[in-house]
């Protein structure tokens, strides 16, 4: 009848969809990777947030479990049919819960890494969530399942302790480290038992924990939970009741992105300011340092001054500080953004042009 009246059957569409998935689906992968990565960085908005750290907790003790299943599967010690019967979906639970964890370690990592070396790990994270996504078909090989548990493990604790205690410290990282190594041994324990195989299966996390000490201690690890929110060079910082005002010169037209002084026009007697926004977990207290540095002739960095502040917690924005340093030599320059410990948070550099007259058009902003 539908043919005789020379109308379309009402399941068309449903065949054209059918169709149209099964010519894209090998891009399906692809799309849900970039779609779920995006959901991530829209949402993960605040590292300190609790219901976010309790899901991804959840994603770290869910995604344990069931590598032990999987494993004691593997290896003949589990029993019950029922989950045998779901191994399958045991494993794809598995790529679920470590691609949940690796995408939001990308997105807080990011945020707190400042230029150079605390890149390399946010790389690292990347291309751990990419073969995730990619090489889902391996999530069975324990040599594999392990190290990566232990360094997901790692990569939360190493923020999320900071943030119960309100305070970061070398301490607390290796802390970390150890947690890790003791929920993965755990592991190790519920899929081998007390055998030989687990001792040499548990000695990759062990040289992944070495690792992120290097990595830590060589400023390659980003200072999560901190994160340098904004910073630049002004000619003046003063604070105005719950704001603070800056003042730079007005930048050429074609610079319209510009809002602060990193060319600064210097004359005898000006004051350089460096100000500073730093996101900090509520409640959690740091002192924070600013290292002036100039560079010398011979291309080295020479720390001038040491100038710190402390760092309040809880603002959105972060809490805003400055340092100002008179006298000023020309040539090329930097302020290095650290913790009371020496961790890097971000470098603001600049150059000092000396000149005779001071900018005639200024522009003053309120952060």
């Amino acid at each position: 009848m539908w043919r005789e009246r020379g109308v379309r059957r009402p399941a068309a569409w449903r065949d054209r969809w059918r169709a149209f998935l099964e010519r894209h689906r090998k891009h399906g992968p692809l799309l849900a990777f970039v779609l779920g990565f995006v959901y991530d960085s829209v949402t993960l908005t605040r590292i300190d947030r609790w219901v976010d750290n309790l899901i991804l907790l959840g994603y770290l003790l869910a995604s344990g479990i069931l590598i032990a299943l999987i494993g004691r599967a593997e290896r003949g010690r589990l029993r019950s049919p029922r989950l045998l019967r779901r191994l399958d979906l045991m494993t794809w639970g598995v790529h679920f819960f470590l691609g949940g964890l690796l995408s939001s370690y990308v997105v807080f990592y990011f945020k707190s890494a400042a230029v150079g070396r605390s890149l390399i790990f946010v790389g690292l994270l990347v291309g751990l969530l990419l073969a995730n996504e990619f090489f889902a078909h391996r999530l069975r090989d324990l040599k594999l399942l392990l190290p990566l548990y232990y360094f997901c493990g790692s990569a939360f604790l190493t923020f999320f302790l900071p943030i119960v205690v309100r305070r970061m410290s070398a301490a607390l990282f290796v802390a970390s480290g150890m947690l890790s190594l003791i929920l993965t041994g755990i592991l190790g324990l519920a899929i081998f038992g007390c055998r030989r195989e687990a001792v040499r299966v548990f000695l990759v996390p062990m040289a992944v924990f070495g690792g992120l000490l290097l990595g830590y201690f060589g400023d390659v690890i980003p200072p999560v939970p901190l994160a340098l929110k904004d910073g630049g060079i002004y000619r003046n910082v003063r604070r105005v009741g719950a704001r603070y005002e800056v003042v730079y010169r007005e930048p050429p037209r074609w610079f319209f992105w510009r809002r602060d002084e990193r060319e600064f026009a210097y004359t005898s007697g000006d004051a350089v300011y460096c100000f500073a926004a730093i996101f900090a977990p509520t409640a959690f207290t740091e002192q924070v340092w600013h290292y002036w540095q100039r560079r010398d002739e011979n291309g080295r960095w020479i720390t001038t001054d040491r100038l710190a502040y402390t760092v309040i917690g809880g603002r959105e924005g972060g809490y805003r500080g400055y340092t100002v340093k008179r006298k000023i030599a020309p040539g090329r320059w930097r302020v290095e953004v650290r913790t009371a410990e020496g961790r890097l948070l971000g470098r603001i550099p600049f150059v000092v042009v000396p000149t005779s007259h001071r900018p005639k058009r200024l522009r003053t902003e309120y952060r």
